[in-house]
């Protein structure tokens, strides 16, 4: 199986602050897409539409029948609970809204596994997979999700296992950014406004020092190989559902 397409992003300019919609794509050239119509904006056309998987039994017991604009956290004890199959069935719905439709991947680690990626049904070539150093990863993400080039931006935000948030995310910056909660905050902000939905793939055995501020918490797990248990850990008007079981099938297309 090929790797996945060496999509990639000039880490200092992000950085720099000199990318924006106008100049980041899979490579480094989002001006000459968009111009044209290669690529489309995030929610464009689409308002508050959630974003509707082609998993029916899941998107039954989401609370709006999908899952929303803005940060939503997918997190599982020690990240084995099906966060990836169910954050890879989101990017196939955003590229599904439209032909130039792009999600991004955040991958600090290089965790993901290309066959799997391909599997899912992800057309890679219009996935930007997006590997900072781990010390980076707050900034490069809100400059990604800024961009407002993706309709669904993943951030694989505790794949280090052993490791802090704290010491993983930040490397000497503003007071401002040294807690995962204002990171978050900063997506959301960036977020809401473009139209995009965010995941955050999270590890629910590591400590925490408050909720951290998402429009959705699904809190998941495998009890068998053929069932996702999926909890809402927290809704837009703050509710906790119960835990309810759904076909771990996110390959949709096989049934």
């Amino acid at each position: 199986m090929a790797p996945l397409p060496q999509h990639s992003v000039d880490i200092s300019t992000l950085l720099a602050g000199r990318a924006n919609s106008k100049r980041i794509d899979g490579r480094g050239n989002l001006a000459q897409l968009e111009s044209r119509r290669m690529l489309r904006l995030a929610g464009e056309g689409e308002g508050s539409v959630p974003l509707t998987l082609a998993w029916p039994e899941l998107c039954e017991i989401l609370p709006d029948g999908g899952l929303p604009r803005g940060v939503v956290e997918l997190t599982a004890h020690g990240l084995l609970g099906g966060t990836t199959s169910f954050a890879l069935a989101a990017v196939c719905a955003g590229q599904a809204r439209a032909p130039t439709a792009w999600s991004a991947w955040i991958d600090p680690e290089a965790t993901l596994h290309a066959p799997g990626v391909v599997a899912a049904g992800v057309d890679p070539a219009r996935m930007l997979v997006v590997r900072p150093p781990r010390a980076q990863l707050a900034r490069v993400a809100i400059k990604v999700v800024a961009s407002s080039a993706f309709e669904v931006v993943v951030v694989d935000f505790d794949s280090l296992v052993g490791a802090t948030p704290e010491t993983l995310l930040f490397d000497g910056g503003a007071p401002s950014m040294r807690s995962p909660e204002m990171l978050v905050r900063k997506l959301a902000l960036a977020a809401e406004p473009n139209g995009t939905t965010v995941l955050l793939l999270s590890d629910s055995s590591r400590p925490r020092a408050a909720v951290w501020p998402v429009v959705l918490r699904l809190e998941l797990s495998r009890p068998t190989r053929l069932d996702l248990s999926v909890r809402i850990g927290k809704d837009r008007r703050g509710r906790v559902g119960l835990a309810k079981i759904v076909p771990f099938r996110p390959l949709a297309r096989l049934g």
